[in-house]
């Protein structure tokens, strides 16, 4: 079995106000939404590496920001799906 090209996590206990993003294809790493400064937008960022991602790409900058525009973009249909849901 395949796993999904991205997933869902979080920890309630000690983590509550996180949800995480899982990239599980190479480079695999974990990333998060995190609030700008201005705190009226927001953007997903890597936040842990598990495979050295500049390296994956040999340091091609526009290579990973299309990947975090292809996980930011799951993210929000993901949102939007649970809001759908919600309204059920």
């Amino acid at each position: 079995m395949a796993l999904p090209k991205f997933m869902i996590a979080d920890d309630p206990v000690t983590d509550p106000d996180n949800e995480y993003i899982i990239h599980t294809h190479q480079p695999r790493f974990v990333a998060k939404r995190v609030e700008d400064e201005d705190g009226e937008n927001a953007h997903i960022d890597i936040v842990e590496e598990i495979d050295d991602v500049d390296a994956f790409f040999k340091n091609d900058p526009n290579k990973k920001e299309e990947l975090l525009e292809e996980l930011e973009s799951w993210y929000y249909d993901y949102m939007d799906w649970l809001e759908a849901d919600e309204d059920e």
